[in-house]
């Protein structure tokens, strides 16, 4: 009877977390979460590993440059029309392209008409800019 219960019990949370979840997809370069297109996704060719996040009627939202030196791998984040001031900084993981759309999405700074600047904001302040600041301390 107790693993019935407890049989029962991870059902029942797996099936909650399994609803709650999104899907986000990136499929030639179109954003899309919950079968809704969000934005499209278009690589720097001028510069390695780097890419925009673009709304659906192609104007640049954000600017994605991956930083590879001394030993660490990340993303400085920019607003594609202001390159000069970094707003945050994230490391760079296998899947970043979709875990950076899933970040954008649940801190609701990525919506379907582009972004919410204030939320992006808030992202942008929690998010910090610690890479760096360990590049420039020479760790």
């Amino acid at each position: 009877m107790k693993q019935l219960k407890i049989t029962l019990l991870f059902l029942f949370t797996l099936s909650t977390v399994i609803s709650y979840g999104q899907k986000v997809k990136i499929k030639k370069g179109i954003i899309s979460i919950n079968k809704q297109e969000y934005g499209k996704i278009e690589d720097d060719k001028s510069v390695r590993g780097s890419f925009y996040i673009n709304d659906l009627k192609d104007s640049n939202l954000l600017y994605f440059k991956w930083i590879a030196v001394d030993g660490l791998n990340y993303y400085e984040i920019y607003k594609a029309d202001d390159l000069d001031n970094i707003l945050y900084e994230e490391q760079a993981v296998m899947g970043f392209r979709k875990y950076m759309v899933k970040k954008l999405y649940n801190a609701e700074a990525l919506t379907k008409s582009g972004l919410d600047l204030t939320k992006l904001d808030n992202l942008a302040k929690k998010m910090g800019k610690e890479f760096s600041r360990i590049r420039n301390r020479g760790y």
